[in-house]
């Protein structure tokens, strides 16, 4: 598909931005169904900065801004309301919003992290935190290895992680990646997982992982921790 197919085509129902002429190809591997593109494996921050993580972008993906992690505070503070005595820390962050919303809910020991965002401190990542959100990462990990061992390392010796990102859907290797909404080059959507790609990724860095359901993931050391244990999980490692 082509690098400017993005959020604004999806909103939109048809093809509003034009074509841009760089071919992206998506390849899938036959044991796990990890599903992937390399062609911007060897991008600098720079160019994600000019081609994905730009002004446009909030035409791309709206919903972040406010939205989103709007909902997620929401979510988090009435589902998990006994993090609210943890330290987190919100990978992947944007400007900051959800750390902004949890503690408006009465969540006092937050921090926010992303890569791209030049307001962003990176001296938190030499702390630990006993839960690491990861909202909407993962599909935009050009190498996921790299940021799995990156998050697991700021994990205490009991944290956890929240994880959202969707999984491949079944049927994507028959019909084709391009029918997948979800797959969207413009947004900076290189990486996409299954419960198999995700469990193997998560061990190598000596985590589980379990699904709430398709979208929302829960990585973890030994145990599920006891915020997390009164849910039921589609996916669970055996």
């Amino acid at each position: 598909m082509d690098l400017s197919r993005g959020g604004a085509d999806h909103a939109a129902g048809k093809k509003v931005d034009p074509y841009s002429g760089v071919p992206i190809y998506y390849y899938r591997c036959e044991r796990c169904g990890f599903t992937f593109t390399s062609a911007l494996d060897d991008w600098t921050s720079a160019q994600f900065s000019e081609h994905i993580y730009n002004a446009d972008y909030v035409r791309q993906d709206p919903d972040y801004v406010f939205a989103r992690p709007d909902e997620n505070a929401r979510t988090i503070a009435e589902k998990f309301s006994a993090l609210a005595k943890m330290k987190i820390l919100d990978y992947g962050s944007g400007s900051g919003v959800l750390e902004q919303q949890l503690r408006l809910r009465d969540f006092h020991d937050v921090r926010s992290y992303d890569p791209f965002h030049s307001s962003s401190d990176p001296s938190v990542l030499q702390e630990q935190f006993r839960v690491v959100f990861a909202f909407e990462v993962f599909e935009h990990s050009v190498d996921p290895r790299q940021l799995m061992q990156t998050l697991a390392a700021l994990l205490d010796d009991d944290g956890a992680m929240l994880v959202s990102t969707l999984f491949v859907p079944d049927n994507t290797a028959s019909e084709g990646i391009d029918k997948w909404w979800y797959c969207m080059p413009r947004n900076g959507h290189v990486s996409f997982f299954t419960p198999t790609s995700l469990s193997l990724l998560a061990s190598q860095y000596g985590l589980k992982a379990a699904s709430f359901n398709s979208g929302f993931h829960l990585l973890f050391r030994s145990e599920k921790p006891d915020w997390a244990k009164p849910y039921e999980f589609m996916t669970s490692p055996d």
